[in-house]
């Protein structure tokens, strides 16, 4: 905002955020967001269609500054912020997204991006209430949310480092699994995917029968994502 002139700032922000959602890299979207709330409990209408926009035009965060750090009416914000991201992620028609984002994206021959890919296909196809994806690295997570499904993305890991850092993308809720790990990884996996169901009904993302879709690794460690399941939920 302060290198480019006011009147042209929107054509930057759309041109970032595209090349960001086409390159696969998180952006964030921030500076008087709702300014107008740092003294107002209510934001102007300006500032709302702002933020929707951004959620719109792909934006994978929203951030809050001065509102939340020196404003009168911090909740107030936040609260605001949400309830816009909510209606704008409603108003997007997440399919035709999905289909530009694979024409824009180079044909991959790595093994995650290609079950990340079916598993956003396959979740539009079912009307899938969530996607589980067990990662370690959290690679399999970020893949799932560079091709922007309808439905939430669960990811369950046992890194807290890797929990964090999922939060920043769009539509992931990570899930932190604390029990070791079982001696038998077949075990082992059914106890972090249950683990998932359980954290998806909970949130309210699924009920009992609906379709979930899972993505799992057919050996221990990071690297390798390759199987997707459709599974209705116990």
């Amino acid at each position: 905002g302060i290198e480019i002139p006011a009147e042209k700032v929107f054509v930057a922000q759309k041109m970032m955020i595209g090349r960001c959602n086409s390159a696969g890299k998180p952006v964030i979207c921030a500076t008087q967001m709702l300014e107008s709330m740092v003294s107002h409990p209510r934001p102007t209408r300006a500032e709302s269609s702002d933020v929707a926009n951004a959620v719109l035009d792909g934006a994978d965060c929203v951030m809050l500054s001065g509102e939340t750090a020196k404003g009168r009416f911090p909740v107030e914000s936040v609260a605001m912020m949400h309830l816009i991201c909510r209606e704008a992620e409603a108003a997007i028609f997440h399919q035709q997204l999905f289909e530009e984002l694979r024409r824009l994206t180079p044909l991959s021959s790595d093994p995650t991006e290609v079950t990340a890919i079916g598993a956003v296909e396959s979740s539009f196809k079912c009307c899938a209430g969530a996607i589980i994806v067990l990662t370690n690295s959290g690679r399999s997570a970020h893949l799932l949310s560079r091709y922007r499904p309808r439905c939430p993305i669960i990811a369950v890991t046992r890194s807290p480092q890797v929990a964090r850092q999922s939060q920043l993308l769009r539509g992931v809720f990570p899930a932190l699994f604390h029990p070791l790990p079982a001696p038998v990884w077949a075990d082992d996996v059914d106890g972090r995917v249950n683990f998932g169901m359980e954290i998806g009904k909970a949130r309210g993302f699924f009920k009992s029968g609906d379709m979930v879709i899972v993505v799992t690794g057919w050996i221990p460690g990071s690297g390798h994502t390759n199987i997707m399941r459709a599974v209705n939920a116990p």
